[in-house]
């Protein structure tokens, strides 16, 4: 910084040249910020595909970076001296920022070359899920799923994380290959039951949703999620199982589900195996609570 402002104070500055200069430079930024957002304006209202979108902008905006960068080093460096102590400056200002920059920039890469996750994808990153809408140099951006609902549906928020997160938070994608993933619901049932009897009640609700969900859902997809499992020696077949609980026997029902239709199935799965076993009157008592109040 005091090599600049003596720089400044000598005789060899031309302070109009120097201003004119710092002006362009000011108008390139702001005309390629511009740019961009005119571009992504232009590309939502004639195509629905975000992920095409997606990819244009990236590609726009990796264009006007290099070309930006290159046009204003060629003005610059016509001055040998001023670009100098300009990038001199430039240097010391992006060291201050550097750790975070370059993991971020790093994180990228790894994103374009692995893919944790694409565009498209519903992921889940420390306390934040979401669908990803657009992958950045610096950072990725969601539409919020989940958090203000239990249902995993679209909250309308927009949630921006650092790309460095994913190396410091486990990333949960719930698409990447297909939309399934494995829920369980429970109902508590009384200590007195046959839980012999109940588990056959279970089973039998179980397996019911299951044809259904087999009749909802895409053939290819569930074939997909098939494999995927037997990868980790494991099926999507219902499971049903008994857990002691302190005011009796839970019942939980594992099965699949589409993870946009968690909440909706989770509801059906829950009122069924309900419905179920109060019509073979099976004692489902109210849970009791005790709460500790300190004084």
């Amino acid at each position: 910084m005091n090599d600049f402002l003596k720089y400044l104070n000598s005789d060899d500055v031309d302070y109009e040249l120097f201003v004119k200069k710092v002006g362009i430079t000011i108008g390139i930024i702001i005309i390629c910020y511009l740019f961009i957002k005119l571009l992504s304006w232009i590309l939502r209202k004639i195509s629905d595909n975000e992920k095409i979108n997606s990819k244009i902008i990236r590609f726009a905006r990796l264009f006007l970076i290099i070309a930006s960068v290159l046009v204003i080093i060629n003005m610059w460096i016509s001055e040998n001296g001023l670009f100098g102590v300009v990038v001199a400056i430039i240097l010391a200002f992006i060291a201050l920022a550097a750790k975070d920059i370059i993991m971020d920039l790093v994180a990228y890469i790894y994103i374009g070359v692995r893919q944790p996750f694409n565009v498209g994808n519903v992921i889940e990153i420390g306390e934040s899920s979401g669908e990803v809408i657009d992958i950045d140099f610096l950072q990725f951006n969601l539409a919020e799923v989940g958090d203000l609902t239990a249902s995993r549906t679209h909250t309308g928020r927009y949630i921006s994380i650092p790309n460095r997160f994913i190396f410091q938070h486990p990333v949960y994608n719930f698409n990447h290959d297909n939309p399934f993933v494995i829920v369980d619901i429970s109902v508590l049932a009384g200590f007195d039951i046959d839980r012999e009897k109940v588990i056959k009640i279970a089973g039998k609700v179980a397996y019911e949703k299951y044809q259904h969900f087999l009749d909802v859902y895409d053939d290819k997809e569930i074939k997909e999620f098939d494999i995927k499992m037997a990868g980790v020696d494991a099926d999507k077949k219902p499971k049903v199982r008994l857990e002691l609980d302190p005011n009796g026997f839970r019942i939980y029902i594992q099965f699949f589900t589409a993870y946009y239709d968690i909440g909706k199935n989770k509801m059906i799965m829950q009122n069924a195996l309900y419905d179920a076993l109060k019509e073979a009157n099976i004692e489902m008592p109210t849970p009791t609570f005790i709460r500790n109040i300190e004084e």
